[in-house]
């Protein structure tokens, strides 16, 4: 089974409107709301690709019926470590004429140590000998730093496979878990290593310095440009097909979506990069974070251009 983890849940507003003046008053304007977090993402697309996937988290109880409906609806199976509060909101304002996207993301409450640790032997309860656990996004305001490495730890005990994407100090103390696959943008590369990363064949250095702590799977996002992959001896280019950008967010868990579905499969190397690659670039063709379509994908793949550096 494939599991995605949800630690820090958010609901998102999304306002669309031809121009945002500070200290208008805007009336009517056409909104969404939806679930959202970055597993989420992650689990709905592998669902979309045909692979079958849980989400396991914590979630505020005011917010729970809204979360199991949606994932319900998805036909994604839900697993959550309940507590009281309410998730944090977070706000996207896209304006039609200038094409400008404002986000505003709130702050969630201070978690209580009793939380953190009840949540960890949550998590447990859930690993099985052969899982494989998708740990990706951001951690509530007040856990520890190394609570991934933590997890990951405890997934290497219960002999599960495991799946990094994160930023920050919680990518730092992750990392040293040494998880089966991880993702990090170029920017979070620099972070790790303190310093500034100019051109492929240094990332390609600084991911090959990643695969020598462990790491069987090192993939640097591109962006728009695609990936680098590092596994074992092998390092790869993989760049994404041009295509018009409809929304670029959720694309980074489009591709992890890819790369696990791939890895599931038993692809060889080069196709799981073009999988990842290909549900990345659909994405970024469709609004919302998790919306693709699985049958340019495939057409994608054959787009994806893969050389040896």
């Amino acid at each position: 089974m494939i599991y995605c983890a949800l630690l820090n849940p958010s609901v998102d507003v999304v306002y669309e409107t031809d121009e945002l003046k500070i200290g208008d008053v805007l009336l009517d304007v056409p909104s969404q709301i939806y679930p959202s977090g970055k597993s989420i993402n992650v689990a709905t697309i592998i669902k979309a690709l045909g692979e079958e996937v849980s989400v396991c988290g914590i979630m505020p109880e005011y917010n729970l019926k809204m979360f199991e409906d949606f994932l319900n609806k998805k036909g994604i199976k839900s697993f959550f470590y309940k507590f009281k509060g309410m998730a944090r909101i977070n706000t996207t304002i896209r304006e039609k004429n200038s094409q400008m996207t404002t986000h505003i993301n709130s702050e969630a409450k201070i978690s209580s140590m009793r939380i953190q640790q009840e949540a960890l032997d949550f998590f447990s309860s859930y690993m099985s000998k052969g899982d494989l656990w998708v740990f990706s996004g951001s951690i509530p305001k007040g856990f520890d730093t190394n609570y991934y490495k933590k997890l990951i730890g405890l997934c290497k005990d219960k002999k599960c496979l495991t799946v990094f994407d994160s930023r920050g100090e919680f990518f730092k103390f992750g990392v040293r878990a040494k998880p089966l696959m991880i993702k990090p943008n170029l920017f979070e590369l620099e972070q790790f290593f303190g310093e500034q990363i100019i051109g492929i064949h240094h990332i390609a250095l600084k991911a090959k310095r990643l695969a020598d702590m462990g790491i069987k799977y090192v993939f640097i996002s591109l962006g728009s440009d695609g990936i680098l992959a590092v596994n074992e001896n092998e390092c790869l280019l993989c760049n994404a097909p041009q295509v018009n950008v409809c929304d670029a967010v959720g694309a980074g868990d489009a591709c992890v979506a890819g790369l696990v579905a791939g890895y599931i499969r038993n692809f060889s190397f080069p196709e799981m990069c073009r999988l990842g690659v290909a549900c990345g670039t659909s994405k970024v063709m469709h609004c919302g974070p998790y919306n693709i379509s699985v049958e340019n994908v495939w057409q994608l793949m054959e787009e994806v251009k893969v050389k040896s550096i």
